[in-house]
């Protein structure tokens, strides 16, 4: 009589049963705590989020174009620093946010959509970058357009990395501040411990006391003593 074959281990109902419950929000919270524990947003909150986001960052770009007009003719063509210092200054926010964000896990879940996805995303535009560059090519402009894209680039990577780490030192210090001077991570050295002597029994030759093995022994003077 032959035995069933063995499922596999992911086929078999009893680890799914086990990782079902391993990986159920109610465990994890009672391990983990409300705060590591949570269940994500449902999607149309999501949604709700990126398009408010999204209006908010396209509005703010729209009044940064109004602030800083650039001129554009077959003939003449201005560098445009609106998109410039859109591209750049919205890079240096998302740094900020990816770093804080990184650092700090209890940070409302409605952040990363409403803010890097919908604002920072409506604020910055690098398909304009791509139109405005085409239009300096076909004006006669291929080293400004040239000029302008590299600057774009280099501009948002050092912008996105700066923001990387000032958003991590911020949301480190802003944690200690809040855990107090008493829980704060101390960058000292631990003091060394001494390590206890131990007293090392001493045997008796001829009425005498004399060290054990591996110390030095002391000469004993006899000069003090009365000889009869």
């Amino acid at each position: 009589m032959t035995s069933p074959p063995t499922p596999r281990r992911r086929d078999d109902p009893r680890m799914q049963t086990v990782e079902m419950a391993a990986l159920s929000i109610a465990d994890a919270s009672a391990v983990l705590g409300p705060e590591q524990a949570r269940s994500p947003l449902p999607r149309w909150q999501v949604a709700l989020l990126v398009t408010g986001g999204g209006a908010v960052g396209s509005l703010l770009r729209f009044v940064l174009d109004l602030l800083m007009p650039s001129t554009a003719t077959p003939t003449l063509f201005e560098l445009p620093w609106s998109t410039l210092v859109a591209n750049v200054v919205g890079a240096l926010g998302l740094g900020l946010l990816a770093g804080g964000l990184e650092v700090r896990r209890d940070a409302p879940d409605w952040l990363r959509p409403a803010l890097g996805i919908g604002v920072l995303g409506g604020f910055t535009t690098f398909s304009t970058v791509v139109l405005e560059g085409s239009a300096m090519v076909g004006a006669g402009f291929p080293r400004l357009a040239f000029l302008y894209a590299s600057t774009t680039m280099l501009a948002a990577l050092v912008g996105i990395l700066l923001g990387l780490m000032i958003g991590r030192v911020a949301a480190r210090a802003r944690g200690w501040a809040r855990m107090g001077p008493h829980m704060r991570p101390s960058s000292s050295r631990p003091a060394r411990v001494p390590r206890p002597t131990v007293a090392r029994p001493r045997r008796r030759t001829g009425g005498r006391t004399s060290p054990s093995s591996g110390e030095d022994e002391t000469p004993v003077d006899d000069s003090s003593k009365d000889v009869r």
